[in-house]
């Protein structure tokens, strides 16, 4: 029983020291070049500095908020999920108030990783609708954009291709289940 309460008691210190909360993840140091790094990144795409500079509190805030322990205490691919979900985010924020971001237009090529942006976009916006309705959704605009964007892709799409190729997709989805 001594030896029991004693094991307890050690495994219980080891516990507690474990648990003592990690020295803040977020310097100013490491908070500032993630400023930076975000705001040079979005430079091309939001000229405007006023816009810019917004986008990018609102992201660095919530990358401190989503990941207390640093940006690297998670995988590449989970920044990249959780930065589309953010985009996404402060996009319906803006909106709702009724705040627009002019885009400067660009072409990117096609990469892994520009198709899983649009995937984790466009799967965000539309998988509320079904199960399994943003995945296919999003097949059929990715497969719909790399034909008309063979080689590289306008960004930010053009809202009347986006709407179009949507509008499109929507139905070749809707006569699917028919048959």
């Amino acid at each position: 029983m001594k030896k029991t309460l004693i094991l307890f008691v050690f495994c219980s210190l080891i516990w507690a020291c474990e648990q003592k909360q990690k020295p803040n993840a977020w310097t100013k140091k490491n908070e500032q070049e993630l400023y930076n790094n975000l705001n040079s990144t979005l430079k091309p795409t939001i000229p405007d500095s006023i816009k810019r500079a917004k986008f990018v509190t609102f992201l660095t805030k919530r990358f401190k908020e989503e990941i207390p322990n640093g940006l690297n205490s998670v995988s590449k691919d989970s920044l990249h999920n959780l930065g589309a979900k953010l985009g996404g985010e402060y996009a319906i924020k803006e909106r709702n108030e009724g705040n627009v971001t002019k885009l400067v237009p660009y072409y990117r090529k096609w990469s892994p990783a520009l198709e899983k942006t649009f995937r984790d976009s466009y799967v965000t916006v539309f998988q509320s609708m079904a199960p399994g309705y943003g995945e296919k959704l999003c097949d059929c605009m990715i497969d719909r954009l790399k034909k008309m964007y063979p080689d590289s892709m306008l960004l930010p799409v053009p809202k009347d291709i986006n709407n179009k190729i949507g509008l499109e997709c929507v139905e070749i989805i809707k006569k699917r289940k028919s048959i």
